[in-house]
């Protein structure tokens, strides 16, 4: 079994991590022009081969030379970092949300809770006048389906990220 030692060193994607003259690459790392570098973001785990257990003998006879020495294995792993990671809502989720506010065309929603998942992070939706009900979407008033405070059940039928990339608008339909 090779030896472990454990460095508290977190490396980030394509983060130089060695020479590959000097470490064999393990899960999640990768060798480009003869150096390795990390895949993941996680912590950085370099193992020791195992040596031959005992004493080593002396031989009185000519042998072939011993096989070069193996090197270390450096490796990646994700699961040490952080197991906990914020669940986004995908299109075709079924969301649970409140309802903030109302205007005439939409009612604005915070998502609460994507599939079985209570989001860490609040995301905000929309539930258009269009996509309360599946019949009859012209005669609906979005005053007289929902009010502020209601939790309303809907599925995730697209999304618009402006121009930051971490602020998305989902788009929820109620009429599923």
């Amino acid at each position: 079994m090779a030896a472990t030692s454990s460095s508290a060193t977190i490396a980030i994607p394509g983060q130089l991590l060695g020479p590959a003259s000097k470490f064999q690459p393990g899960p999640g790392t990768h060798i480009h022009e003869s150096n390795l570098y990390s895949s993941l973001l996680g912590l950085v785990h370099v193992n020791q081969p195992t040596k031959a257990p005992g004493p080593v003998k002396r031989l009185n006879k000519i042998t072939p030379a011993p096989p070069p020495a193996e090197l270390p294995t450096i490796s990646v792993s994700r699961s040490a970092v952080s197991d906990k990671r914020e669940t986004l809502p995908e299109v075709g989720n079924t969301v649970l949300c409140r309802v903030i506010r109302i205007t005439p065309r939409q009612a604005v929603v915070a998502i609460l809770i994507c599939g079985e998942t209570v989001l860490d992070a609040e995301w905000q939706g929309l539930i258009r006048v269009q996509d309360v009900r599946a019949t009859e979407k012209d005669r609906v008033k979005i005053y007289e389906s929902f009010r502020p405070g209601d939790i309303v059940r809907a599925e995730v039928v697209s999304f618009l990220s402006p121009t930051l990339p971490f602020t998305r608008r989902f788009y929820a339909d109620a009429a599923y």
